[in-house]
């Protein structure tokens, strides 16, 4: 008799990647200067983008800023919550007059 094989738990959704690029360049070396982020990381001899964190509903997310206009979101766990970063990230943009 063939033993019935147990294919586990569904998948669930636990990081979402998602990227994009802004309408232009951005001075991630001043960014980074004057914005007081709760975690930012910035060395541009060994990576050449501004690694941030942010809070967005309660929940600690990793945004990558390049000074060509281009970001990474990750850790979400749904497209809202893509979105809701994203909406945060252009708030703090404007706020500083970088878009």
């Amino acid at each position: 008799m063939k033993k019935e094989i147990s294919f586990g738990t569904k998948p669930i959704i636990s990081n979402i990647v998602a990227s994009g690029r802004f309408s232009k360049e951005i001075d991630i070396s001043k960014l980074y200067q004057e914005v007081d982020f709760i975690e930012a990381e910035y060395e541009p001899e060994t990576y050449p983008a501004l690694l941030i964190k942010i809070i967005v509903n309660g929940n600690k997310r990793h945004v990558t800023l390049y000074k060509n206009g281009k970001y990474i979101i990750t850790g979400a766990k749904s497209e809202t919550e893509v979105n809701d970063i994203y909406c945060a990230i252009i708030k703090i943009l404007k706020q500083h007059s970088y878009l």
